[in-house]
């Protein structure tokens, strides 16, 4: 039985780790076809990946070790709390009461080295990244209590497999739920990773970036440890949103997979529309906006409670 769930886990992680690039791929290929561009491959990210794991790294003299671990335990953070993270009927890695605590603080602890590597070069612009992010962070980690939390609470389960295994799309009031529970998730994807209209991943002026400003002076294994990890948290939380909507609580494997295939293909063109019609906000409306996110969980949470 544990050889079992070992080798379900071990597939589920090596699915994350093989696919998040070609997902952010599709991503970047809708957002070009949308603007009449034919735009890059959808496997780019893989190509990109592969010239900066040959590239040589190259640290600022005023680095001291901080700079040098972050980006593995960056990484690390990132595929430690994919391993949590359940795909399809399989069991994943790590599993146990309690563990959506540790998903979340696992991202955090991510977020925190990044940040703890930016203020470390010395540079006044990768400082101001990092206080940027820092900020934000603040205003989006409430979000995913009051909508991941929200539906834990509402299931009576505090493990990430029975949180998303336990969703029953069987009521008008449950589909309106898990709708608007959709939506919080949705901008909190945006916002852990940098995508518009809380950042620009594709600007090249220092002073409006967040994240690309925080690993500017990163190059070889450590910006290919950043850019992997970032893939990796785009298709997390686009699995967890997939996970809303019923697509493994289902008997029927073939349906589970096709409801599976098409809401994150819908996802990816979601965030392709919404990065071409949408421009980054002012740096003071971005908090607003995060607030939007969390008063909506919390009020789709009361509802649900009292209405039930």
């Amino acid at each position: 039985m544990e050889l079992n769930r070992f080798l379900q886990g071990t597939v589920s992680l090596l699915f994350i780790l093989a696919f998040s690039p070609m997902f952010a791929g599709m991503v970047n290929k809708q957002k070009a076809l949308f603007v009449g561009k034919i735009g890059a491959p959808v496997l780019q990210p893989y190509y990109e990946l592969m010239k900066l794991f040959r590239k040589e790294t190259i640290n600022a003299d005023s680095a001291s070790f901080i700079s040098v671990i972050s980006p593995l335990i960056n990484f690390a953070s990132v595929l430690v709390a994919a391993a949590i993270l359940p795909i399809g009927f399989w069991e994943p890695f790590i599993s146990f009461n309690g563990d959506i605590i540790l998903f979340a603080y696992l991202l955090g602890l991510a977020r925190f080295f990044q940040i703890l590597a930016a203020m470390d070069i010395g540079s006044s612009f990768e400082g101001m990244g990092a206080s940027r992010e820092a900020l934000f962070a603040v205003f989006a980690e409430p979000i995913f209590f009051f909508t991941v939390g929200s539906i834990a609470f509402v299931s009576g389960h505090t493990s990430m497999y029975d949180i998303l295994h336990s969703v029953r799309l069987d009521s008008f009031t449950v589909i309106v739920f898990i709708v608007v529970c959709s939506i919080s998730t949705f901008i909190l994807a945006v916002t852990e990773c940098s995508r518009m209209p809380v950042d620009d991943p594709n600007t090249h002026l220092e002073l409006t970036m967040i994240h690309e400003v925080m690993i500017l002076d990163n190059s070889g294994i450590d910006l290919f440890f950043y850019q992997i990890s970032s893939y990796i948290k785009l298709f997390i939380y686009s699995v967890i949103l997939t996970s809303f909507f019923y697509p493994f609580s289902v008997q029927n494997y073939w349906l589970a997979l096709l409801i599976f295939l098409v809401v994150m293909v819908s996802i990816s063109t979601a965030l392709a529309v919404t990065e071409t019609i949408t421009s980054r906000f002012r740096m003071k409306n971005i908090p607003q906006y995060l607030l939007f996110a969390t008063a909506i969980g919390i009020l789709n949470l009361l509802i649900f409670t009292f209405s039930g």
